[in-house]
């Protein structure tokens, strides 16, 4: 999604939304496949664009490039299929879609993950609780202690935590944000997942639970 605001930050500079510019925008829309809250953050984001140029650009240019890029937003997916989206690793795919799920909560983010390390989603977190966020996190006794470890991070910061205590392992990887969206796959959320490690997660929206 963050994307997506780029693009469109860098086609008011010139005060239009040209042909190319609006091809490139459509067509990573229909790439990212974007819900129906995700394409209201973007609008916001629009409006806030504009207002920001509003005395640096003249009105009907600025009228002009507003029409089009809200035309470009107002768009619905088409069925429940389009929304179900799955990142790989290497790369920071998955680590940006479980960033951009946690920044989309509106009110819970329940965690139930191996082994928390990535400072990114650890940051977003805690952001997500200092907000008013519920969050909750589920993880393994065995790694609370490794180095690097964010857990005593989230205990400082008052997010409930529950170890599993088994002797077994827990070794979930998933979260479900506002009860209708969960992230599940292989992927832990870890700096090396991200960076050498052949892993995988899946976003899966209007979810009932």
């Amino acid at each position: 999604m963050d994307e997506i605001i780029q693009l469109f930050k860098d086609s008011i500079s010139d005060n239009v939304l040209i042909k190319s510019e609006k091809k490139g925008i459509q067509k990573l829309i229909n790439q990212k496949g974007f819900s129906k809250r995700e394409f209201d953050l973007i609008r916001s984001e629009v409006y806030k664009i504009a207002r920001e140029h509003e005395n640096r650009i003249p009105t009907q240019n600025l009228i002009d490039w507003l029409e089009t890029a809200t035309k470009l937003t107002l768009q619905e997916p088409s069925n429940e299929h389009e929304l179900n989206r799955v990142f790989f690793s290497p790369g920071h795919e998955c680590r940006s879609a479980i960033i951009q799920q946690i920044k989309n909560a509106q009110k819970t983010v329940e965690i139930c993950v191996f082994t928390i390390s990535d400072n990114e989603i650890s940051d977003q977190i805690i952001k997500a609780h200092k907000k008013g966020i519920s969050v909750k996190i589920i993880t393994d006794d065995d790694k609370t202690m490794d180095l690097g470890s964010d857990i005593k991070a989230f205990l400082k910061a008052g997010i409930p935590i529950k170890i599993d205590g088994a002797r077994s392992l827990m070794h979930n990887k998933f979260c479900i944000v506002d009860q209708e969206t969960i992230l599940t796959g292989s992927y832990n959320w870890t700096n090396s997942a991200a960076d050498r490690n052949f892993e995988n997660i899946g976003t899966r929206p209007n979810l009932c639970v």
